[in-house]
């Protein structure tokens, strides 16, 4: 995948002081931005018992923790079976729990990391190209697409989600229309890269070849440029050759969306509550908002939102607070094995 940030040349510097300039204007906002976290957690907490919610918590029965456990088990084996199938059909078999590992230590990195749902994949590339002897630009092809259709499908329930608490006449019609465009934006990004590839445009090539001209001492853009064009020429040509491997990578899309919907609806049964399916996507929609933010795991976005969604459908906020809770530690969990996983991989 792309590196997110990069720097060339030098830049002004202050006479005060050896910072950029840039970096003191931006120092501000990041400040206000992070001493903003404790204010979200505060408000998200201020009128919820503790001893309610770890009531609530406590009465989760032995064999709920078991069933959710394994269903979650069960959800991160199929979060690779896009990424293998993809493989697969561009003639590299590989090993199934393998690839489950190198993306369990993937979303370790982006759990931990300020950025809406990408940062992990170049870690992916790194261990699929060492440890399975994949070359390096098909293994960037193989992540890119499987990150392209992730965000088509998340966006797409978004999309529904948003879409239903509009139906659901939860918030102001203007307030739930101006939401409606943050999925409609989003979606469009992987489905106008996908066309973009289709009809024989390469945006990441040409926007390698635009640095390029720009910034003619740089040793590494040619060598990216080079790079994103054998992935996104493989892309295209996938695209092309099989059509029926990227609707059976939909399928599984789908797939994964119905048991992510199933694991969440059983976590709300097993806290106490008995919801329709509307209202699960309403409050699935805010916990994955929540995670679009660039703050590291969704820290006190995920915890405001459950509580502004529950009060909106009229719920008991506790379980809101209850649930983000049990989130936080299942994600902070598989962030954490991630992680150490991913340095085990990496020696």
């Amino acid at each position: 995948m792309l590196p997110k940030t990069w720097s060339v040349g030098s830049k002004p510097v202050n006479p005060q002081g050896d910072r950029p300039f840039a970096t003191r204007r931006k120092r501000p906002f990041w400040l206000l931005f992070w001493l903003a976290l404790p204010v979200v957690l505060w408000w998200s907490f201020r009128e919820i018992p503790p001893r309610e919610v770890w009531a609530t918590l406590g009465s989760l029965q032995l064999d709920s923790v078991l069933i959710l456990v394994s269903l979650n088990a069960a959800i991160l084996l199929l979060f690779s079976s896009r990424w293998w199938l993809i493989l697969r059909t561009q003639g590299y078999a590989r090993s199934y729990i393998s690839l489950v590992g190198y993306r369990l230590a993937g979303f370790g990195i982006t759990y931990f990391t300020p950025g809406p749902q990408l940062g992990g994949e170049p870690l992916q590339v790194y261990l699929l190209h060492r440890r399975q002897g994949v070359p390096s630009t098909t293994a960037v092809a193989s992540v890119t697409l499987d990150k392209m259709l992730e965000l088509l499908a998340n966006f797409t329930f978004l999309l529904g989600g948003v879409a239903t608490i509009m139906a659901a006449g939860l918030f102001p019609r203007p307030s739930s229309l101006a939401l409606l465009f943050v999925p409609l934006g989003l979606l469009a990004l992987p489905i106008g890269y996908l066309i973009a590839l289709w009809n024989g445009r390469l945006p990441f090539t040409r926007m390698f070849a635009r640095f390029s001209l720009a910034f003619p001492r740089s040793s590494w853009l040619p060598q990216a440029q080079a790079i994103a064009l054998s992935a996104e020429s493989q892309i295209a040509q996938f695209c092309k050759d099989h059509p029926w491997a990227l609707v059976q990578a939909l399928f599984l899309s789908f797939m994964i969306w119905a048991a992510l919907i199933l694991e969440f609806g059983l976590a709300l049964h097993f806290l106490g509550l008995r919801l329709a399916l509307p209202q699960i996507i309403v409050l699935l929609t805010a916990a994955r908002l929540a995670f679009l933010l660039p703050i590291p795991a969704g820290l006190g976005t995920l915890e405001a939102g459950q509580v502004l969604a529950t009060q909106a459908l009229g719920l008991n906020p506790v379980v809101g607070i209850s649930l983000s809770l049990l989130i936080r530690a299942r994600d902070i969990g598989l962030g954490a094995l991630g992680l150490w996983w991913g340095g085990v991989l990496s020696r």
